[in-house]
C-alpha cells in the first residue's frame, strides 16, 4: 500500500513538471529605455547595484536594436575596448570613477533625448 501512494505522489509530481516544463515559457530581458536610462542614472547617484549592471551588461536585448547599441557600447566601455574612454573601478559605492560616470551621463543624455523624440506607443 505504500508503494502505491509513493508512486502516485511521485507520479503526480512528474506530471507537474512535465507540464511546466512544456507550457511555460524561458525567462527573457526585456527592459524598457526608461528602465535603461535609470540603470545609467543610477550610476552616478549610487542607485544601481552592480548586479543590476552586469545583468544589463551581460543579457543581449533582442526587443530593440537601439538599446542593445547602448548595451553594447556601455558593454566595450566596461571592458576597455572604446577609444579614448577607460572604465576604472569606483569607491565609495560607486560602480565606476569620476570620469567614468561623466561618460555614462553622456550616454544617459542621449538615450533620454531618444526617450522624449520617440513617438506615442499605446498598449491595448
Amino acid at each position: 500500500m505504500e508503494f502505491i501512494a509513493v508512486f502516485l505522489v511521485c507520479l503526480f509530481v512528474l506530471f507537474i513538471l512535465v507540464a511546466g516544463l512544456a507550457f511555460g515559457r524561458s525567462p527573457v530581458y526585456q527592459p524598457e529605455p526608461e528602465e535603461v536610462l535609470q540603470l545609467l542614472r543610477g550610476i552616478a547617484n549610487r542607485t544601481t547595484s552592480e548586479q543590476a549592471w552586469s545583468l544589463f551588461l551581460h543579457t543581449p536585448i533582442t526587443h530593440d536594436p537601439e538599446l542593445e547599441s547602448l548595451r553594447l557600447r556601455c558593454y566595450q566601455f566596461d571592458q576597455g575596448e572604446l577609444e579614448g574612454a577607460v572604465a576604472r573601478q569606483g569607491i565609495n559605492g560607486y560602480i565606476y570613477d569620476s570620469d567614468s560616470r561623466i561618460f555614462i551621463s553622456t550616454l544617459a543624455d542621449d538615450l533620454e533625448k531618444k526617450i522624449q523624440e520617440a513617438p506615442l506607443k499605446i498598449d491595448f
